[in-house]
């Protein structure tokens, strides 16, 4: 492969040197893009990390909140059920 280039650059016509350049920039190009996809992935691995994060902590939250309600409503329902009775 390389002593096909050699002879390219030493025998080669202007086109010769100019398909050797659009190789060259293409797999330049190629490497490229792949630094940038994978930045990309890790990039969104950690929002979606971050994102699972703050659901969960929603959720939590919302649990807990649903249980502090239901205390309140049974301690309601409770002395409402005293003052009945009385």
């Amino acid at each position: 492969m390389m002593d096909m280039f050699y002879e390219v650059l030493l025998n080669g016509s202007p086109i010769g040197l100019l398909a050797i350049y659009a190789i060259y920039s293409n797999s330049q190009s190629e490497k490229r893009i792949e630094d940038l996809l994978e930045k990309k992935e890790i990039k969104e691995e950690q929002i979606r990390e971050r994102w699972f994060a703050v659901v969960e902590k929603v959720q939590k939250e919302r649990d807990e909140l649903e249980r502090d309600i239901s205390r309140k409503l049974e301690s309601i329902e409770k002395i409402l059920e005293k003052k009945h009775e009385k």
